[in-house]
């Protein structure tokens, strides 16, 4: 393994998994939670509760709110403008239904992870038909493990998955590129902290998809737009700081990882 930047291909277009969520709680409170986020505390359940049911804002009002964040990329106008864009969106759980590609993408790499590790790295690569990658290259070998996310469709939402599985699999490969074999010996808060990475990737692609094609800032350069999603990206990574409870993700069928997938995403969305 050496250390690269995967090929991403056009925007637009191995180990455990964590034991997460109890059966026992699911359908209960939210399994992520930010203690740190004193913006979240003071809203509280109220404002979650009215986002949920108001009819969706005007999206002149995110463009207004993401304006006052490029003149001062603060954390008070983050916060402002992600809450008007939740709301546009039709609320965290709109925007956590409508990632349909995204839990896709979030269920293949949990469940790749989990085969490592259970089976090991090389025989997960058998599993998934990716073949020996020892003779490839470090950009060769991580286009070819994110081959098992193939099947993720070509939306721009679809693109947004693509991204951050793209993301996710360099970053898997390039934390263990000097000690290759400890990748067998992955454990759940590690699968724990990819599945947070990749969602976070996901949620700061989408966003910059919809403020390309949405909210286009005519007066602001490519260096200073590139500059601003750089912001934004450091504040969506700060602020998903999922917890998750203890369950078995390896024995449950497919509609319920698909449930608490989506409550994840939910949860994500309510944090930024």
């Amino acid at each position: 393994m050496g250390t690269s930047k995967p090929n991403r291909g056009p925007k637009g277009t191995p180990n455990p998994i964590p034991e997460w969520v109890s059966d026992s709680n699911f359908d209960g409170p939210s399994p992520a939670a930010n203690s740190d986020n004193n913006d979240q505390e003071e809203n509280g359940d109220e404002n979650a509760k009215d986002e949920e049911h108001s009819d969706k804002m005007n999206w002149s009002d995110v463009r207004r709110s993401f304006t006052a964040f490029t003149k001062e990329t603060s954390k008070s106008n983050f916060k402002k403008f992600t809450s008007k864009y939740r709301k546009a969106s039709g609320g965290k759980k709109s925007l956590a239904n409508s990632a349909q590609s995204g839990k896709k993408g979030a269920i293949i790499l949990v469940d790749f992870l989990e085969s490592i590790s259970k089976k090991g790295f090389e025989e997960t690569l058998e599993k998934y038909n990716i073949g020996d990658i020892s003779s490839l290259n470090a950009e060769g070998s991580i286009n070819k493990l994110t081959e098992i996310f193939i099947d993720l469709d070509g939306t721009d939402e679809g693109s947004a998955a693509s991204y951050a599985a793209v993301e996710t699999i360099n970053k898997l490969y390039n934390d263990y590129t000097d000690n290759p074999d400890e990748i067998n010996a992955l454990d759940d808060n590690k699968i724990s902290e990819y599945l947070e990475f990749y969602i976070s990737k996901y949620i700061f692609e989408r966003i910059s998809i919809e403020i390309t094609t949405a909210l286009e800032e005519k007066d602001l350069s490519s260096n200073e737009v590139k500059g601003i999603e750089t912001q934004i990206e450091y504040f969506i990574d700060a602020e998903v700081n999922l917890k998750f409870s203890e369950s078995n993700f390896s024995n449950m069928n497919l509609k319920k990882k698909n449930r608490i997938i989506n409550k994840i995403f939910e949860d994500a969305y309510s944090l930024i």
